[in-house]
């Protein structure tokens, strides 16, 4: 029977969340006797969402939790000033303070959240790479379109990625490209979603769906002292209906994000 590779139930999430930094806050009596509210945080990465207050967050606590916040009106800090909504960027780390309940969602949402604090990373760059990913999978969608008719789900294999994902920003971008086109995602590989039965290994063939990877395709190594990914990236739903980026090569500005790259040649199968 089919299952998603990574989903969280209710279940999951609450048996998740019990190992983490963050717990299920609840009402605790102050010296007097009355009860009060006790406060909670969580640390995380922001993944997306943060050029109209929409966060997607990836925990940087050693798990895979990922969490949706809207900043509204809360207060905000950068670098310990008060900032508005606007300063934060993607790739940022920051630190979220809730005195609410934690919601059995995935993405998780925090109740009551009091105060989010955000720190530029040094050298004032984000190594923002949730959005570079993102920007690629999302290049791949658009290259030879008719690949993409009839899906349901998008399967993502960042397992080989080269940057040293941590295992909540891979959920994260899988989620977002899911989401973004209205598709269920799965994180795995062609093996691991063959077995759960959603590729046809004998046909060599997924009906409903389609596989985006991304992988390492040379040693990081630097340009003028500037880090730079080597990687590969494919989309494939059957054995002559792919599409192929070989050879890609990013360059990190000295103060910014990972933005472009280059394809070194294309396949279509």
């Amino acid at each position: 029977m089919k299952r998603i590779v990574w989903a969280c139930t209710a279940a999951l999430l609450l048996a998740a969340l019990t190992g983490c930094s963050c717990s299920v806050s609840g009402d605790a009596p102050d010296a007097s006797g009355q009860s009060s509210k006790m406060e909670n945080t969580v640390f995380c990465r922001i993944a997306d969402g943060a050029e109209n207050g929409e966060l997607l967050l990836a925990a940087l606590n050693g798990g895979s939790e990922i969490y949706r916040l809207t900043v509204g009106d809360m207060p905000v800090t950068v670098d310990g000033k008060a900032a508005e909504a606007r300063a934060l960027s993607d790739g940022m780390e920051v630190t979220v303070t809730y005195t609410g309940g934690v919601q059995e969602s995935y993405p998780i949402d925090l109740g009551d959240v009091s105060a989010l604090d955000a720190s530029t990373p040094v050298g004032g760059s984000y190594y923002d790479l949730c959005g570079f990913y993102l920007k690629v999978l999302e290049d791949l969608w658009n290259a030879d379109p008719g690949l993409n008719s009839g899906i349901k789900y998008v399967g993502v294999d960042l397992s080989q990625a080269p940057g040293n994902l941590t295992d909540s920003e891979k959920a994260a971008i899988a989620w977002r490209f899911g989401e973004l086109h209205s598709c269920t995602p799965l994180l795995g590989t062609y093996d691991e979603l063959a077995e759960q039965g959603y590729i046809d290994r004998d046909r060599l063939y997924w009906e409903d769906g389609i596989l985006f990877s991304i992988s390492a395709a040379d040693a990081a190594g630097e340009i003028f002292s500037l880090p730079v990914l080597k990687f590969d990236a494919q989309k494939w739903r059957s054995g002559d209906g792919a599409d192929f980026f070989n050879d890609c090569t990013a360059v990190w500005p000295e103060f910014g994000t990972w933005t472009g790259y280059s394809v070194g040649s294309r396949a279509i199968s």
